[in-house]
């Protein structure tokens, strides 16, 4: 068993090291791109901090220094809407370009890591990688 705690382990530095890399051209880190790509996939609605933090699972301390670094450069920006204290963030046109020119390498990435893995094999992944989420998030673990 503590063999695949390594194993996802090695997995989640291998991807982080990797979009690092990818993404320092940019100047963006992983954490970075990850907030940018949910607000690119959330543009239907207005996200807020809250909304961000959540859908992450992280503090909201974790993710305010991020999206001050993503404004100074220039990637989204706060929709000050009156009369409320939760304020909607929104990506800038420089924010929405990137994401499209981001993007555009997403289908090498799926290539990649999922090479040699038939449809049927990802999708059992999915499930089991959900159902490990999922344990995680229940009272057992988080009262150990």
């Amino acid at each position: 068993m503590n063999e695949l705690k390594c194993y996802l382990k090695k997995i989640h530095n291998q991807l982080e090291a990797g979009f690092n890399k990818v993404y320092k051209k940019y100047g963006l880190t992983s954490t970075q791109l990850d907030i940018l790509m949910y607000l690119s996939q959330e543009r239907d609605r207005e996200s807020t901090l809250t909304d961000i933090a959540a859908h992450f699972n992280v503090r909201h301390t974790s993710v305010i220094h991020v999206l001050k670094l993503l404004e100074k450069k220039g990637f989204i920006c706060k929709n000050a809407v009156q009369g409320t204290r939760a304020k909607p963030i929104l990506l800038t046109d420089s924010g929405r370009l990137l994401i499209s020119e981001v993007k555009k390498k997403s289908p090498l990435l799926d290539e990649i890591m999922f090479a040699g893995l038939s449809e049927s094999d990802k999708q059992f992944l999915e499930k089991m990688l959900r159902q490990i989420y999922k344990n995680l998030e229940s009272d057992a673990f988080k009262n150990l």
